[in-house]
């Protein structure tokens, strides 16, 4: 019995000393946000200084995220002098981001935000709307040089809105070479096309590179992004292309980076949860960032991901039965939505409505190669990376308490 009772406390130690490990690690590398404050972010600082690119990870439907993501906007721009927005947009949707923040014309941006609301899509709120608001307002205290600009790097959502930028392209250009295209983006976009418009494209950047002295006749200097804007289009349907997404916002990022010159440049986006993340996972493989991590693309080894982990939150989901939006429960420490490993640390060092920052890579950090707050249990099975090649996931977390629901604009926005 004694020996029992002896092995019993030798496991439960060893166990709690090791709870208390990562616990103990965590109080000395953690900061409350106050996302209105200014200089939150010094536990970034030198990991911002150091590196070329830093993606914010969210689960899309929490408020907080919104605010989050200005705040670290604003103290990038002001400190490192970050003014590239690498989005998760496509280029013409960014790109009418961009014409708004430069003529404050509402009219432009709202059309941007109206397919989201006609698509019942999560990002057709007024937090995100009113974000881009607030960088027209922080840009016009900036210089022209340091101001915020997008770079849409996603696949095509708004084909309609990409149509009339190529357009844009085509003008009044006149060559037969040009003819079919203008012809396909002067059509109003159809769903069932959307094979037809991928294999059109892909043919077309054939014709691009057979024909370049004559294309760069025509378009000069803009013919590096027309040729994005084609070759973005041909990855539409991944039956065509053989491109997925994650795969697709790879290759765009890769050519963006390039056209833009962007090698001296600090870069900054607010991404999915999944898009941001540096390691494969198992069932799924890689996506945006852990792709970019794998590479020998110049930024691969100059990369920061944040990820936001909601607790106690709300976030907003489309009922098609009731063609409402529904305010539904977000909380990563429920195996109903996803539990994730070690979230209770987090719970313990912190407040309720509270928005506090952990950096997990900091000097003899337990976290390294463990999977903790990534790893996890969700309905669909566990959620596992690999980490045979990777340290972290991500090097910082940001746990979110009480976070409300993106409010959802009026269908008739």
């Amino acid at each position: 019995m004694k020996k029992w009772i002896f092995a019993f406390f030798l496991v439960y130690g060893s166990v709690y000393a090791q709870e208390n490990m990562y616990v103990d690690y965590l109080k000395n590398n953690e900061t409350q946000l106050d996302l209105n404050g200014i200089n939150q972010w010094k536990l970034l600082k030198t990991d911002a200084e150091q590196n070329q690119f830093i993606l914010l990870g969210e689960s899309h439907g929490a408020q907080d995220a919104q605010l989050i993501d200005f705040s670290l906007l604003k103290y990038l721009n002001k400190t490192i002098g970050t003014k590239n927005y690498i989005a998760e947009l496509d280029y013409a949707q960014s790109s009418s981001i961009n014409e708004y923040l430069k003529t404050g014309n509402e009219t432009i941006l709202k059309n941007v935000f109206r397919y989201w609301v006609k698509k019942n899509a999560q990002w057709g709120n007024s937090d995100f709307y009113n974000k881009i608001i607030k960088i027209r307002a922080l840009n016009s205290t900036l210089p022209k040089t340091q101001q915020i600009t997008f770079s849409g790097i996603d696949k095509v959502q708004d084909f309609n809105l990409y149509f009339k930028l190529i357009d844009k392209f085509l003008g009044n250009k006149r060559n037969p070479m040009l003819d079919s295209l203008r012809q396909i983006v002067r059509t109003d976009f159809i769903d069932s096309e959307i094979g037809k418009i991928s294999g059109f494209a892909k043919n077309y950047i054939d014709r691009i590179e057979k024909n370049k002295t004559e294309f760069k006749q025509l378009f000069g200097e803009k013919l590096p992004v027309f040729e994005y804007l084609i070759r973005n289009l041909s990855y539409s349907s991944t039956k065509i292309s053989g491109v997925n997404r994650p795969e697709a916002m790879f290759r765009n990022y890769k050519q963006l980076y390039s056209i833009l010159h962007l090698e001296n440049e600090k870069l900054y986006g607010m991404w999915g949860f999944f898009h941001s993340h540096q390691v494969p996972v198992e069932f799924y493989g890689e996506d945006f960032a852990s792709k970019l991590v794998s590479s020998s693309h110049p930024s691969a080894t100059k990369i920061i991901s944040i990820v936001c982990l909601p607790i106690d939150s709300k976030y907003n989901e489309w009922d098609s039965k009731s063609q409402t939006w529904q305010k539904k429960s977000f909380s990563y420490d429920d195996k109903s939505l996803l539990q994730v490993d070690g979230i209770e640390d987090l719970k313990y060092l912190t407040n309720t409505y509270t928005t506090t920052l952990f950096k997990i890579n900091g000097l003899n950090s337990p976290f390294s190669k463990t999977g903790r707050l990534f790893n996890g249990i969700s309905p669909q099975g566990k959620l596992v990376g690999d980490f045979k090649l990777r340290d972290y996931a991500y090097q910082y977390v940001i746990l979110m308490r009480n976070s409300d629901w993106l409010n959802p604009l009026p269908k008739a926005f």
